[in-house]
C-alpha cells in the first residue's frame, strides 16, 4: 500500500477583518479603564468635599460659642524699700533646759511625776532609797548634840580653872567632826533626792519604783515655762560682716513668722565653716515650737534699695524661667499676658521680690495662675470667693 507524503504547503494568512476585531476589543478595554478611573476620582472628590463641609460646619459651630474667661484674683506690683537679706537655718533652744541625772547609785524608792507633767520649782521628782543614810544621820545628830554639850561643859570648866586648854581643844574638835558628819549625811540624802530646779515641763521617762539606777543615768529632761525662746543660727563670713546685730531678724516656720532680736554672738569666726554664730531671742507664739526645732532665719544685710514686690502665689516657676501674668485691657476684653521675670528673695509675708521684668503699678494675676496661658481671657474675682480659692479649699456651700 502506497503512503502519500504529507503536504508541506504554508498556513493561510490572517485576514484584515480578524485584525480589526482585535483592535476594537483593546479600545473598549482602554475606555472601560478610563471610565473607572474617572468614576473613582469623582467618588473621592465627592467624599472629600463632604468631609470639608463637615469640618467647616464643626468649626463654625465651635466659633459660635463665646471664649471662656478664667477666674483670677488680681493684685498690683508694688515698689518697696527692701534690705538685702541672708538666710540661715536656725535651731530653737529653750531658755531654761536641763537633763536631770542620777548622782548616787541605788534603788528608786518613789517616782513623783508622770511623763509630760508640768512641775513647780523645787517639786520632788525622784527619790532614791535613803533608809541607810537616814539611820546614820539620826545617830550622827545624837553624837553631834553630845559633842556640843561636852564642848560647852569643858568651856565652863575651863573658865573655872578646872579644865585644861588641851582638853577644851579636843572636845571642840570632836564637836566639829560630829557636825561635819551630819552635814555629809544630809548632803548625801539631798543627792539621792532629785527635785525640779525650776518650774517647767518634764519629758518622757521609763523610770519605775524598785528599779536600780547608777550614777549618770538619765531621769528626764526639764524644759522651763519661759515666755521667750532662743534661736541659734550662723551666717557666712561675708554676710556676718555686713549684718547689723542691732537690727531685728525674721524667724519663720511654715507660714508663721516671728520677729526676733539678736542678744549675743560668738567672739570669733568658726575656722571650719567660716561662719559666725548668733543667738536671737523670740517671744513664744501661738504655735508652740519644741526645743530643737529647725527654723528659717532671715537677717538684713547691706543698704535697703527699692524693689518690686508681688504676692508669692503670682509667680509661676518652670525650667524655662519664672513667669508672671500681666493683666491687659484691649478691645473691651481683659487678657493675661505671660511676662518672664527675674525673681529674688522670698519675704516672710508670703511675697517675693522681682529684680527685673516687671514695673511697679502693673496689674497681675495673683491667684488662679495655674490655669492661664499667654493671651487667656480672664475675669476678676474677690479673694476668698469659691471661684478665687485654691483647688481643694473647702467652701461654705461644701460645708453645708
Amino acid at each position: 500500500m502506497d503512503v502519500k507524503p504529507e503536504s508541506s504547503a504554508p498556513q493561510p494568512r490572517r485576514t484584515a477583518a480578524s485584525t480589526a476585531t482585535r483592535g476594537g476589543r483593546a479600545s473598549r478595554r482602554r475606555l472601560a479603564w478610563t471610565l473607572s478611573a474617572l468614576a473613582s476620582l469623582l467618588l473621592i472628590g465627592g467624599l472629600a468635599t463632604i468631609k470639608i463641609m463637615q469640618v467647616r460646619a464643626a468649626i463654625a459651630y465651635g466659633e459660635s460659642f463665646p471664649e471662656p474667661a478664667e477666674a483670677v484674683v488680681q493684685a498690683v506690683a508694688e515698689r518697696r524699700w527692701i534690705a538685702p537679706t541672708a538666710t540661715a537655718i536656725g535651731e530653737v533652744q529653750a531658755k531654761s533646759v536641763v537633763e536631770l541625772r542620777v548622782e548616787r547609785s541605788g534603788v528608786v524608792d518613789a517616782v513623783r511625776f508622770r511623763s509630760g507633767d508640768e512641775v513647780a520649782a523645787g517639786a520632788l521628782l525622784v527619790q532614791v532609797d535613803v533608809a541607810e543614810e537616814q539611820a546614820e544621820l539620826g545617830a550622827a545628830r545624837v553624837e553631834a548634840r553630845r559633842a556640843e554639850r561636852e564642848a560647852r561643859r569643858q568651856t565652863r570648866l575651863g573658865a573655872e580653872g578646872v579644865s585644861t586648854p588641851s582638853r577644851l581643844d579636843e572636845v571642840e574638835a570632836e564637836a566639829a567632826t560630829a557636825r561635819a558628819r551630819v552635814a555629809t549625811l544630809e548632803n548625801e540624802i539631798r543627792r539621792k533626792t532629785i527635785r525640779a530646779p525650776f518650774a517647767g515641763r518634764v519629758g518622757i521617762t521609763d523610770l519605775k519604783p524598785g528599779q536600780y539606777v547608777s550614777e549618770g543615768d538619765l531621769v528626764t529632761r526639764l524644759v522651763g515655762l519661759d515666755d521667750e525662746m532662743y534661736v541659734d543660727f550662723a551666717l557666712p563670713q561675708a554676710a556676718a560682716l555686713e549684718f547689723d546685730a542691732t537690727a531685728p531678724v525674721s524667724v519663720s516656720v511654715g507660714e508663721t513668722t516671728i520677729e526676733g532680736q539678736v542678744v549675743a554672738r560668738e567672739p570669733a569666726i568658726d575656722t571650719a565653716s567660716r561662719s559666725l554664730s548668733f543667738r536671737a531671742v523670740i517671744p513664744k507664739s501661738d504655735r508652740e515650737l519644741p526645743a530643737g526645732s529647725l527654723v528659717t532665719v532671715t537677717a538684713p544685710i547691706g543698704t535697703p534699695r527699692a524693689e518690686v514686690v508681688i504676692p508669692r502665689t503670682a509667680l509661676v516657676r518652670s525650667p524655662y524661667g519664672d513667669t508672671v501674668y500681666r493683666i491687659e485691657e484691649a478691645d473691651g476684653e481683659t487678657r493675661a499676658r505671660a511676662v518672664l521675670v527675674e525673681a529674688g528673695d522670698i519675704l516672710g509675708e508670703g511675697e517675693v521680690v522681682i529684680h527685673a521684668g516687671l514695673e511697679p503699678g502693673v496689674r497681675i494675676a495673683a491667684d488662679g495662675v495655674f490655669k492661664l496661658r499667654d493671651g487667656s481671657l480672664v475675669r476678676s474675682v474677690e479673694r476668698g470667693s469659691p471661684e478665687g480659692a485654691p483647688p481643694g479649699t473647702p467652701t461654705a456651700e461644701a460645708d453645708r
